[in-house]
């Protein structure tokens, strides 16, 4: 397997989790300092007016961390997740507007890679996924575990390649398939339902390989798309 990577955005974005997390250490450190060493409410009142960006600060850099500060990286669990997929296939990694995308005799997949926890399900009635389980109250407050709108998620990403197609005059392509995985180890999928393929991480390989055998895409149109996508670095 091919892989194209941005390496740039990732050390730039790694930098900025950092830089948040200390800009948001060093205000709480300063708001705390000002209400414990002024007695005055208009002091007090200061002291919130600061903590309260370094809350903000703070939520900002979680959401960083999940993605860009972890060992291993999302992308490198994905990439790890598709080891054993033959040269005919090209992984794309912070290349293109999509995140993560597949292109090869399986066609073209938006791989979107999520790492909340606990029983991920669909609620056909209110037309969403669900979380249960997967910590208490606070841990999803502080910590932003909680499912962002999937649907909307996927139909932006696809909306975003579609442009970038366009863009670069790649025409007569496959229709980009979702798939939604799940990489943490106690996350259960229970969503057959889903109007999404949502599946564990370490399904994903497996559905690669289904989809190839069951429609697979003939070779030089997949080459036509490769032809007008970033090269791979390895």
């Amino acid at each position: 397997m091919k892989i194209s990577i941005n390496i740039k955005l990732i050390k730039r974005n790694k930098l900025l989790t950092q830089i948040t997390l200390y800009a948001a250490i060093g205000l709480i450190a300063i708001g705390l300092l000002m209400s414990l060493t002024n007695k005055e409410y208009t002091q007090i009142y200061l002291s919130y007016l600061v903590l309260l960006p370094a809350y903000v600060l703070m939520q900002i850099n979680v959401l960083m961390a999940n993605k860009w500060g972890r060992t291993p990286r999302v992308d490198q669990i994905v990439t790890h997740s598709l080891k054993g997929l033959d040269n005919n296939y090209s992984l794309f990694h912070y290349t293109t507007p999509v995140s993560h995308l597949l292109v090869g005799p399986a066609g073209i997949w938006i791989i979107k890679p999520y790492h909340q926890h606990g029983i991920i399900t669909y609620d056909e009635n209110k037309k969403r996924y669900v979380q249960k389980g997967g910590g208490n109250l606070l841990t999803k407050l502080f910590a932003m575990d909680t499912l962002s709108d999937i649907e909307r998620e996927s139909n932006r990403q696809i909306t975003n390649l579609e442009k970038y197609f366009i863009k670069n005059s790649i025409k007569d392509y496959p229709k980009p398939m979702i798939v939604n995985v799940f990489f943490h180890p106690d996350a259960k999928i229970q969503a057959k339902n889903a109007p999404e393929i949502t599946i564990g991480i370490n399904k994903l390989k497996d559905l690669i390989r289904h989809a190839v055998k069951k429609s697979p895409v003939r070779d030089e149109i997949t080459q036509k798309i490769l032809t007008k996508l970033p090269d791979p670095e390895y």
